[in-house]
């Protein structure tokens, strides 16, 4: 199996508070730019994580013996607000992660941001009669592309030139790596607005809006666990359905640590979240946003790697 690149930093900053401080970043936290004191670990080829794995079994929302599974199922609370990825724009998130029914030819997005599809990706095929998730870079006009030759991706064609469930197509667009960089790392407060956490049951990392005011009697916890293991996400904060319900309210973003594929085997489940971008690597990949429970990166794979897809709108 074909190795994802990453150019993974390790940050464990951690701040405990309702609303976020709106003091200065902390210096050299900065999520991998050049600054003094951040150190920006290069990885062997063959190496697709900063440390150890320690494997677990994954938790679906769904999951009746996940202890946090609702009696009833979630119905999203899902509200957009504003993310700066520059100095002069903003976007707003799509309410899930991307998915593609083959057999239907339908576009939708996860009927929750905790919802992903998991190993069941691996049965990706044209006629397939259920949902994926994970998709080669820039395969807009064929998500069911899981050929392990790069230069079977020779173009970028964003996914959001497609119809998505009601909404018209070219209503959503990929964020360009640039843009990621900014929104993570750069924006006005941007480590007191990221942290990474157990949701649900779900392992992912919580994104929070630019003007974002924290909901009476609810604690969010920036920044990431101490160690890297498949249960740090709950290390570093768990949120009960309740409280979701409430940050989701007041803009939180999920994205859910779904792994990756290569050709029909699926790994890195519930372990690490990778998240294409639109912007090119050479003629043989494309970058991506990454994060692990001890922090996040900014990454590089072959263009034929199956990642997750999270849309926004202009």
């Amino acid at each position: 199996m074909k190795k994802l690149f990453y150019l993974f930093v390790v940050m464990s900053l951690s701040l405990t508070a309702c609303e976020p401080p709106t003091g200065p970043d902390k210096p050299g936290d900065n999520g991998g730019s050049s600054s003094e004191g951040t150190e920006v670990p290069v990885l062997p080829k063959d190496s697709t994580s900063s440390k150890p794995i320690i494997p677990s079994e994954p938790s679906h929302p769904s999951d009746p013996e996940s202890p946090d599974s609702p009696s009833e199922p979630y119905v999203s609370h899902f509200v957009a607000k504003p993310f700066s990825v520059s100095a002069i724009k903003t976007i707003t998130f799509s309410s899930g992660n991307l998915q593609y029914h083959a057999a239907n030819k339908e576009w939708r997005f996860a009927p929750t941001q905790m919802d992903y599809v998991g190993d069941e990706n691996a049965n990706i095929a044209d006629d397939y009669n259920g949902w994926i998730d994970l998709f080669g870079w820039g395969t807009g006009n064929h998500p069911t592309n899981k050929s392990t030759n790069y230069k079977e991706f020779p173009t970028f064609v964003d996914w959001g030139v497609n119809k998505v469930g009601a909404n018209a197509s070219n209503t959503y667009r990929t964020l360009t790596f640039p843009e990621w960089f900014y929104l993570v790392n750069e924006r006005s407060n941007a480590s007191n607005l990221r942290g990474t956490a157990k949701v649900n049951g779900v392992n992912g990392l919580v994104l929070l809006p630019d003007a974002w005011v924290c909901p009476t009697g609810v604690v969010f916890k920036s920044g990431f666990a101490d160690d890297y293991c498949a249960d740090c996400y709950g290390n570093n904060q768990v949120i009960s359905i309740a409280d979701w319900a409430k940050l989701e309210t007041s803009g939180a973003v999920f994205l859910p640590a779904v792994g990756s594929r290569n050709g029909s085997e699926v790994g890195g489940v519930q372990d690490l979240g990778n998240y294409w971008s639109a912007t090119e690597r050479a003629s043989y990949g494309g970058y991506y946003f990454c994060f692990g429970p001890d922090g996040l990166g900014q990454c590089f794979g072959y263009r034929s790697n199956a990642l997750s897809v999270r849309l926004v709108q202009d």
